[in-house]
């Protein structure tokens, strides 16, 4: 909705997801064990995320990631010419991006090894 039309109240709507608890929940949400992630991963975030003037910045990036995905055609072009050797480490739970993004590598890549995690979006931590 912010995409198609950012105007103030689109962009208030997201305010949410600069707070601490949605920071701690894109940490948390589809993870096996939520209790073993280290609250230091989000409190650091959140730190940043608080800066002031910093909310405008987020909600700009975020009106901005639409133009990614008009990207990934010239994205899936570079793999397909320059063949990168590649390791997708994936949280197969991931609110944002699901298991099908991962997958889809191997459409464009020869060499690429695709790994979904039981886990959400942040499948390192």
């Amino acid at each position: 909705t912010y995409w198609e039309n950012p105007n103030e109240e689109n962009k208030n709507n997201l305010k949410s997801l600069l707070s601490v608890d949605f920071t701690k929940y894109e940490y948390t949400d589809g993870t096996r064990n939520p209790d073993l992630i280290s609250p230091d991963a989000w409190n650091m975030d959140q730190l940043a995320l608080d800066r002031p003037g910093n909310d405008e910045i987020q909600l700009a990036l975020y009106y901005d990631y639409r133009n990614n995905l008009k990207q990934y055609p010239n994205w899936q072009e570079f793999f397909r010419t320059y063949q990168p050797p590649t390791l997708v480490a994936w949280g197969k739970n991931d609110m944002f991006f699901g298991p099908k993004g991962a997958l889809a590598f191997q459409k464009d890549l020869k060499d690429c090894e695709v790994h979904l995690l039981n886990t959400g979006h942040f499948p390192l931590e």
